[in-house]
């Protein structure tokens, strides 16, 4: 879970299922990439 001070919050889980992927290549870069969306500015307010 992420706040910001302004009060946004952020609770999110990624699942991977059965995909042949390594996980701790994957996971940093698309919670950087969702983080990036939801609180610097790719999230519609609302």
């Amino acid at each position: 879970m992420y706040s910001t001070s302004d009060g946004k919050t952020l609770t999110a889980s990624i699942a991977t299922g059965d995909a042949a992927i390594d996980q701790a290549q994957v996971f940093p870069k698309a919670l950087g990439k969702l983080l990036n969306e939801v609180f610097c500015g790719g999230w519609a307010a609302g």
